[in-house]
């Protein structure tokens, strides 16, 4: 066996985006001996999956892991991804992503937010522990069992933290401002669900790490950010009432929805009432068209603290990087051992 890592992200028209992506790639140790490849889904010239694919297998190599450097397992490209490299029999939604020429046998890893991905997949091929082997898992005869890489329990939430470092960045009151969370999400199922529980779950981490007073999310694809943001903030005036139907997405102290919260005095105000303040973070990877235009157009008449800094740079994540490589070949290793 010769393994190799391939990294997958979105890519972008703005070099910057990639430059980003890049840089944390290249500060990552990664195994010695081991080739690697990073590529690009889209609008990266000459670093495409395929490009990437091929440049592997120049180098003799029979068993790939796929680190998919994405956000979320509610990415629907993670999954049109998987399907192209012959890891799933079919996408779960439609897709124009046409199976890649891959003769080398794939082990398919998780996105930041975890390991919801390997787990859903996984059942929606049977939950049989295997490879995707080569040219059989494109839908030729004796399809091979397919494999997720599961995320370790143990391992640190990255995704938490590169958010708890946006808080720290744009100066989040633990006791006394609000976190609005916007990814770009999907309008389509099971993605749009996946995106939600993803959120869900980190906004009441940052609640119940004492981040911040309160927080949210809202999905730029299909929801109105001004208004969720607007709702936050009545909420932090103690005016819950506002939420209807969206207060399951909400993720704050049970003690929030007195009349008349107590949120502790502020430092810089000293005797003075609090000022309550919301904070938008958007949970993109790098910046681009999304995070530098659309987000502060649509919130241009909503009082926020915004600053359009995404997740990276973010010294750590070129540790989950190395991580995770090491945790595919692991297995790699594991289940030819088996």
């Amino acid at each position: 066996m010769k393994p190799g890592l391939l990294v997958v992200s979105h890519g972008s028209r703005d070099g910057s985006w990639v430059t980003l992506v890049d840089e944390a790639i290249a500060k990552a140790a990664w195994p010695e001996g081991v080739p690697i490849a990073s590529s690009f889904l889209e609008c990266v010239p000459g670093r495409n999956i395929q490009d990437g694919i091929d440049a592997l297998e120049a180098q003799g190599v029979d068993h790939i892991g796929v680190i998919p450097l994405f956000v979320s397992a509610g990415s629907k490209h993670v999954d049109e991804i998987a399907y192209a490299l012959g890891v799933t029999a079919a996408p779960l939604a439609e897709t124009e992503l046409a199976p890649f020429r891959v003769n080398a046998r794939v082990l398919y890893g998780r996105p930041l937010d975890g390991g919801a991905v390997a787990a859903e997949l996984g059942e929606a091929c049977g939950g049989r522990p295997g490879l995707a082997g080569g040219k059989e898992a494109n839908g030729g005869a004796g399809v091979a069992a397919r494999v997720f890489g599961g995320a370790d329990d143990a391992e640190e939430d990255i995704l938490l933290r590169m958010v708890e470092a946006r808080l720290r960045g744009l100066g989040v009151r633990p006791g006394a401002d609000g976190v609005l969370l916007i990814a770009h999400g999907s309008p389509h199922e099971p993605f749009q669900a996946r995106w939600h529980e993803s959120l869900r779950g980190l906004a009441r981490l940052l609640v119940k790490r004492g981040m911040c007073a309160a927080a949210s999310h809202a999905l730029l694809c299909c929801e109105d950010i001004a208004a969720a943001a607007q709702r936050l903030m009545s909420l932090l005036s103690g005016a819950a009432d506002g939420f209807g139907e969206r207060a399951e997405k909400l993720a704050a102290p049970l003690s929030m929805f007195d009349a008349a919260p107590s949120l502790g005095a502020d430092e810089e105000l000293g005797e003075h009432a609090v000022k309550r303040r919301v904070a938008v973070v958007p949970v993109f990877l790098s910046r681009g068209y999304f995070t530098t235009h659309v987000i502060p157009e649509r919130l241009a008449d909503v009082p926020v603290m915004y600053d359009g800094q995404t997740l990276l740079p973010y010294p750590a994540l070129s540790r989950w990087l190395e991580r995770e490589a090491e945790r595919l070949l692991g297995m790699l290793a594991g289940r030819l051992s088996e």
